[in-house]
């Protein structure tokens, strides 16, 4: 993902693209194929995986098993980022933008041995 210390301006859903405008005028176009989903995954997961605090599960699998070529996932992303989903796509794209390091939380889900 680009411009991440940018908000976004707006989010433009096609049957192809998921369109990123920032408050800047920069546009970032991403591909609603494998190599798209591959690109969302590398930025937002590679680094921090999914994580059992983290809401968007299903969306998270789906990024992994889509920048793999699973067909069954690539349809239920389609189907998510679909301008009919617009709310809830948007509040996934700032929500997988803003994930901090989620170290703080694997320590509540430590079990000490102390």
């Amino acid at each position: 993902m680009e411009e991440t210390d940018k908000k976004i301006k707006n989010l433009i859903l096609t049957t192809t693209t998921i369109e990123i405008i920032y408050e800047n005028d920069v546009i970032e176009i991403i591909n609603k194929n494998k190599d798209g989903y591959k690109k969302l995954y590398d930025g937002w997961l590679l680094e921090k995986p999914m994580f059992i605090s983290d809401i968007y599960k299903m969306q998270m699998r789906d990024l992994n098993f889509a920048s793999r070529n699973n067909q069954e996932s690539l349809n239920n992303l389609n189907l998510f980022f679909d301008e009919n989903n617009y709310n809830e796509a948007l509040k996934f794209i700032e929500y997988m933008r803003k994930r901090k390091n989620l170290t703080f939380d694997k320590d509540k889900w430590t079990i000490s041995n102390s």
